[in-house]
């Protein structure tokens, strides 16, 4: 995991939303926040599971994530 995706994992336990680069986001950002996802529930944290997924939700709307040209 690289300093940036370790930020941006980071922003997000604090609330914060994640802003970075479409390249950055496709490359390791989206993979690190399903697993921040997959953590969460397998602690029982609901609410901080719901808010990573939105903000992958969130991220693929923005950045194009399965759009088909």
């Amino acid at each position: 995991m690289t300093e940036g995706t370790r930020k941006a994992v980071e922003r997000l336990r604090n609330g914060h939303l994640i802003e970075c680069s479409a390249d950055a986001y496709l490359s390791e950002v989206r993979d690190a926040l399903i697993r921040f996802a997959l953590d969460c529930a397998k602690n029982n944290d609901t609410a901080r599971m719901r808010v990573a997924l939105a903000e992958v939700n969130r991220l693929d709307e923005l950045h194009g994530y399965g759009a088909v040209d």
